[in-house]
């Protein structure tokens, strides 16, 4: 079942922007800037695989946002990740 995900995150992960991000975020009650939205799409483009595969990844992304950003974030995608994946 994973690899049908990933296969399919492949071939839509093009359709992913930015304003689908902010858009996310703020129906998830998550305040986010500009510059904090374009740092998650091209962390999102760069390492989606990664993502999927290694929780670790998520990681990365501490000291590039503000630290309560990265905790809401990190909250989403290990609920996410558990009920998916």
């Amino acid at each position: 079942m994973f690899i049908i995900y990933i296969k399919l995150i492949e071939k839509y992960i093009h359709l992913l922007t930015p304003d689908l991000i902010k858009n996310y975020a703020n129906s998830m009650n998550i305040l986010i800037d500009e510059d904090e939205v374009n740092i998650l799409y091209d962390f999102i483009l760069e390492h989606y695989k990664e993502l999927l595969e290694d929780e670790n990844t998520i990681y990365s992304l501490k000291g590039l946002i503000r630290d309560d950003l990265f905790d809401q974030i990190f909250i989403l995608y290990t609920e996410n990740k558990t009920k998916f994946l």
